[in-house]
């Protein structure tokens, strides 16, 4: 399903066993691009738009545009992930990383035990298909600038201002 999002029009998949797609819609980009991405991915899969089942997975994921509203607690998601042994282990570091948190490929890299493989990581990161949900977004480079982001760097900024400021009020409770 096609949905909209406090970072964008969102295309989502889902599986009985848990959401397998998340990827943001560019503004001037055909939906359907990104659809046949999905489908290229998940090449042995059938495909059905259920709008309404989706629906529920993006309140679950997104359950407020505002950081300040804590009154949904996140709900557990499944996800399903397909890739190779190291992305996998990359993108279980990401999923450690606590909201309104950043970090750097090196630290990727030195936490999974594997302190030279810097590009591996980086392609590691690049090549998450769960957008937002695996939080490739969380990771800068080591001089502090945000660098690029598969679904636009503004994008990018967006989501770790909002989750800042979420764990912030988190604090605060």
């Amino acid at each position: 399903g096609l949905h909209e999002t406090s970072f964008g029009l969102a295309l989502i998949g889902v599986t009985t066993r848990g959401v397998c797609w998340l990827s943001f819609i560019a503004t001037d980009e055909d939906p359907r691009i990104e659809l046949e991405k999905m489908k290229t991915h998940w090449q042995n899969s059938v495909f059905h738009q259920n709008e309404n089942l989706t629906l529920s997975f993006i309140h679950k994921i997104f359950p407020s545009p505002h950081p300040s509203d804590t009154s949904l607690p996140r709900e557990r998601i499944h996800l399903l992930v397909k890739g190779t042994n190291f992305q996998v282990k990359v993108w279980d570091a990401l999923l450690k990383l606590p909201m309104g948190s950043v970090t750097t490929y090196q630290n990727i890299a030195t936490g999974i035990h594997n302190p030279k493989a810097l590009q591996a990581v980086g392609s590691a990161v690049g090549a998450n298909h769960l957008a937002y949900l695996i939080p490739c977004h969380r990771v800068i480079r080591k001089d502090g600038i945000l660098g690029e982001y598969r679904w636009s760097s503004v994008r990018k900024k967006g989501m770790i201002g909002w989750e800042m400021a979420a764990a912030e009020n988190q604090k605060n409770i």
